[in-house]
């Protein structure tokens, strides 16, 4: 695949990643809410059965190693179980997809730690000064001109769970390269909807009878399940084969733009200017940590 559309890909993955904020939102802060483990089941659900669909069409691999079987589970323990624990619920709790999107932008300084402790990959001085730029940024977003926070410390503390389990999802995915993009993403959906199972049948039974299921909630659900868990993963997943995956969660900064442009243009929220002007430095941040980043090896995943 050539540059040009290994970077259509990711930065495609990322406008629908960017929307997801706002999808989600509107369904976690629905009238009833649709609870949120049960959201995270029915898009994994849904995103399997319609990758899983493609191969059995499509007459591609289904099987996987034996030995393989355990960095799947582990690879959709991060992601997605405990990253959307941690999304979904903190969404909920803030309702704010754009505070959501500028917190999660800080994925790719997690995973060059990771990287940097797994694999040995040392990190830069521009790494080391992005990290540093993006806590001030990150501030800026979430509180108020009297230094006050603008949403609930448990609904950041949420979303800084889920950035950080993208970590171990960097880790793990890199044992799983000789797997096509679609097959990683189809198992990973399918271990992630059996592992959401039990919390939605032990706590989430009465909410989930509650749903409404008008079109205001089946145009997001479907949007997120097809769109973001099938297609954004599986672009995503296949630019990190190309470009790797400390490169490929680079443009995790356009997140917070393209999530901030949406909200705005649909009436969702009004940014002021030091929200603006934080989300710059967030950006600035993250993209300033991933230069001249070197690897341990030639692989790229």
């Amino acid at each position: 695949m050539s540059k040009i559309k290994v970077y259509i890909a990711v930065c495609t993955a990322m406008l629908l990643f960017g929307m997801s904020f706002v999808w989600t939102t509107d369904l976690v802060g629905a009238i009833p809410p649709f609870p949120p483990q049960s959201l995270s089941m029915f898009r994994m659900c849904i995103g399997s059965a319609v990758l899983f669909l493609f191969l059995v069409l499509t007459r591609r691999p289904l099987r996987i190693a034996t030995a393989d079987i355990r960095w799947f589970l582990l690879l959709a323990l991060f992601e997605p179980f405990i990253y959307f624990l941690g999304e979904n619920n903190g969404l909920r709790i803030t309702q704010s997809p754009s505070i959501g999107a500028v917190i999660l932008a800080t994925v790719p300084v997690f995973t060059m730690l990771a990287c940097f402790y797994v694999f040995k990959e040392r990190p830069t001085w521009t790494n080391i000064v992005g990290v540093l730029c993006t806590i001030p940024g990150v501030g800026m977003v979430m509180l108020t001109g009297d230094f006050t926070l603008q949403v609930p410390l448990a609904g950041i503390g949420l979303l800084f769970v889920a950035a950080l389990s993208t970590a171990g999802y960097a880790v793990v995915i890199r044992r799983l390269h000789h797997y096509s993009a679609i097959t990683i993403v189809a198992y990973q959906n399918l271990v992630g909807a059996l592992y959401f199972l039990p919390l939605v049948l032990l706590f989430e039974r009465d909410a989930l009878a509650a749903v409404a299921w008008s079109r205001q909630v089946v145009y997001p659900l479907t949007m997120l399940s097809v769109f973001v868990s099938g297609g954004a993963f599986v672009l995503f997943v296949t630019s990190i084969k190309y470009i790797g995956i400390t490169q490929a969660n680079m443009f995790s900064a356009l997140i917070p733009i393209i999530t901030t442009i949406a909200a705005f243009l649909m009436g969702r929220e009004t940014m002021s200017l030091q929200q603006i002007i934080g989300i710059g430095v967030v950006i600035f941040g993250v993209i300033l940590s991933q230069k001249n980043g070197k690897r341990s090896s030639g692989k790229k995943m």
